[in-house]
Formats: C-alpha cells, sequence, structure tokens
C-alpha cells in the first residue's frame, strides 16, 4: 500500500515522498494504475494478497495533492454500491467525475473478466 511521488525539480532519491495507505486502513493495498486531477492522486483498485490467497477489491483511494500523507487520504469501497465493483484496470478522470475500468474479479472460485464500469 505505499504511495510514492518524486520531485520533477529533484528527480533522485532525495526527492521521493511516500507513506503507506494501509496505515489509514488495512484494505488500502493492491491497486493497478492510477491518475491525477490538479487536487488528487487517485488509485485504482484490484487485488491484494492477504497471507497466500488473491483477493478482488473495490477500494478506491484518494491522494490530496497538499497533504500527501495518511491525513490527506479518502477512500471507501465501490463495492459496497455493488459486489460486483472490484477489481478494475486503471481509470481516468473529467472535469466531473472518476471512471474506473473493469477487468476481471473472482465471484466464486474462479476469475472471471467482467464489465462493470464504475463512475464516481
Amino acid at each position: 500500500g505505499y504511495a510514492a511521488r518524486v520531485s520533477l525539480s529533484d528527480f533522485s532519491s532525495s526527492g521521493v515522498q511516500f507513506f503507506n495507505l494501509a496505515e489509514t486502513d488495512p484494505n488500502l493495498k493492491g491497486f493497478n494504475g492510477g491518475f491525477v486531477t490538479d487536487a488528487h492522486a487517485y488509485y485504482v483498485p484490484i487485488i491484494h494478497r492477504p497471507g497466500s490467497s488473491e483477493t478482488y477489491h473495490g477500494y478506491a483511494a484518494r491522494v490530496s495533492l497538499s497533504d500527501f500523507s495518511s491525513s490527506g487520504v479518502q477512500f471507501f469501497n465501490l463495492a459496497e454500491t455493488d459486489p460486483n465493483l472490484k477489481g478494475f484496470n486503471g481509470g481516468f478522470v473529467t472535469d466531473a467525475h472518476a471512471y474506473y475500468v473493469p477487468i476481471i474479479h473472482r465471484p466464486g472460485s474462479s476469475e472471471t473478466y467482467h464489465g462493470y464500469a464504475a463512475r464516481v
């Protein structure tokens, strides 16, 4: 669940800032891509591995760019809206909405591609 950013004016190890999203909530790990607005960085949920098993999830997270720390994190579980809203492959943003691109989840014992797109 580590989020990192690198200063473009100091593109070196000394320009790195990072923190662990999972310290905010233990479900905030296993992201696949992200996107950014002027105010936030968004993290796209796909999968995490508690122990040796894989679990697809729908925990969408964003971090304030002006408070890049655990106190700047906001999140919610898309799967609370519909249990199929988990396992995404990237996303994008417009002026009004964030979109999560569907790919795969495991509703039973096998992986299944899905077409459940989410707009927030």
